[in-house]
């Protein structure tokens, strides 16, 4: 009767209880949701991982498989057409000669750093094979001993390195850690050099693509127990930045649950993270 006598007021109170049911339900059954969403993705990810696997394989012997051939040349390397005639090694390499390591007259010329010799390589050396570089102190290096001397390296070109050795720039504006790992965004262009030391053919300084895998520190975790305790309320899009989402789940009730849900799964998958796209942590 009460109800009754405020009229829209007992009407739009009586919504509100209905929608807010609604919301307390799907947020009950969120942890269901997320541990079956949590079982896929797991399911997948091993699917994935196993063709992974068998296409570095296949990567790998065709590596091998050319390690019997002479060393490509690229059209960046338009100065060692003649493999016939060694080169210089890196050949964009500038010794610094004034450098203080290299001023040191009581120190063998043969273990100078790369900053203080020039040296000369064959591209037509076997590649993935130990090779020897002809190398020359600097003139204004002081060192002891013969100034012409030889050293190993490894016969490939600076590019395909290992890659602990190679020194790249950080992300790029726009790059997204999160995401589709076909978008374009996933991905950006860093500017990399070898270790200092490093023997190698070709050019030292070259471009390499790279993933975005940067972070801001927040939790996977900590975004999970708030979508499955919280979600209803917007707590999961506030805590990973979202805000213009996290009003309207808000306001909408979570989406009358289903956007509740949706982002439950969503989170459990790790398909969206953090607004300005880092990782998670």
């Amino acid at each position: 009767m009460r109800l009754g006598r405020l009229g829209g007021l007992g009407q739009l109170w009586q919504t509100l209880r209905k929608l807010a049911s609604i919301m307390l339900v799907c947020q009950l059954l969120s942890p269901l949701v997320a541990f079956v969403a949590i079982c896929v993705a797991s399911t997948a990810s091993i699917s994935t991982q196993t063709v992974d696997t068998t296409m570095d394989m296949q990567e790998q012997v065709q590596i091998l498989s050319t390690t019997t051939s002479p060393a490509p040349v690229t059209a960046d390397d338009s100065c060692c057409l003649d493999d016939t005639i060694p080169h210089s090694c890196p050949n964009d390499h500038t010794p610094t000669p004034l450098h203080p390591q290299c001023q040191d007259p009581s120190v063998s010329c043969s273990t100078l750093p790369l900053s203080c010799i020039s040296c000369n390589c064959s591209y037509s050396c076997k590649y993935g094979a130990t090779s020897n570089a002809s190398c020359t102190a600097h003139p204004k290096a002081k060192c002891e001993g013969a100034r012409n001397f030889t050293r190993q390296f490894l016969c490939s070109y600076c590019y395909l390195t290992d890659e602990e050795t190679h020194r790249c720039s950080t992300r790029d504006i726009g790059c997204r850690s999160v995401g589709s790992p076909t978008s374009k965004s996933h991905w950006y262009i860093a500017n990399c050099t070898t270790r200092e030391d490093t023997i190698c053919l070709g050019k030292q300084v070259f471009s390499k693509k790279m993933e975005c895998n940067w972070t801001e520190g927040c939790s996977w975790k900590t975004a999970l127990i708030l979508s499955v305790s919280l979600g209803g309320f917007g707590a999961d899009r506030f805590y990973l930045g979202h805000w213009q989402e996290g009003i309207g789940k808000l306001f909408s009730f979570g989406g009358l649950g289903v956007w509740t849900l949706v982002d439950v799964v969503l989170v459990s998958t790790g398909y969206i993270g953090p607004a300005d796209g880092s990782l998670y942590i």
